[in-house]
């Protein structure tokens, strides 16, 4: 996959795209955005040019400009105004945007009229949207489960880190911590922490109200 934010350099989106088809032999999806400020749909264009010269096999489309990052409403009327352009040419676009709850992934499914959609930042700290897009969960994580997948990403990424791990790890707790229902200030201590024996005893305090509650 080729990530591409915005459409500042066409041609060079086209180059690259087309070099990463040619060289790897290998389909290829391009992930972009409708534009690079407010009211620049300039990435539908640049999707077409994809499809047409570069020969991409598939196009992820954000809905939203690069500039706004990721706050405000996707558009995803522009989406389905892709989808209608890339008629005829077997390329499947992919919706991606805002999909923060398999809610409102199956609204923008609908809504985008998309063949697929892309579970981007709505799956940090919430593994299970799969699960609930899938039909295999309905109710949402209970508050165990949460701290237990914590924990297991704690192990997980000591395995494969050492000691990288402990100050890679920050920026993960604040997903699971807003998950919990904890204020910001709890937040706190887990940046604080300087190796995973620390992590895991704050972890395991988080676990006490929640074994209390369940008993």
């Amino acid at each position: 996959m080729i990530v591409c934010f915005g459409s500042l350099n066409q041609d060079l989106a086209v180059r690259v795209a087309r070099a990463a088809a040619d060289g790897s032999g290998r389909p290829v999806t391009v992930k972009l955005r409708s534009g690079l400020e407010p009211g620049d749909r300039s990435g539908i264009e640049l999707a077409e040019r994809l499809v047409a010269e570069a020969g991409t096999s598939a196009i992820a489309f954000h809905p939203r400009p690069a500039s706004t990052q990721h706050k405000g409403a996707p558009e995803y009327g522009l989406v389905r105004e892709l989808v209608r352009r890339l008629e005829g040419t077997d390329t499947p676009v992919i919706v991606s945007g805002g999909l923060r709850s398999a809610e409102r992934a199956r609204h923008a499914y609908v809504a985008s009229g998309a063949d697929a959609v892309m579970i981007a930042r709505g799956s940090l700290g919430n593994p299970w949207i799969f699960e609930q897009l899938t039909g295999r969960r309905i109710a949402p994580p209970a508050a165990q489960e949460i701290v237990a997948e914590l924990m297991w990403v704690i192990d997980r990424a000591g395995e494969h880190l050492g000691d990288r791990a402990a100050p890679y790890l920050r920026k993960f707790y604040p997903w699971y911590l807003q998950r919990l229902g904890m204020p910001r200030r709890a937040n706190e201590p887990f940046q604080r922490t300087t190796t995973l024996d620390e992590a895991r005893a704050l972890v395991r305090r988080l676990a006490r109200p929640v074994e209390a509650v369940a008993a």
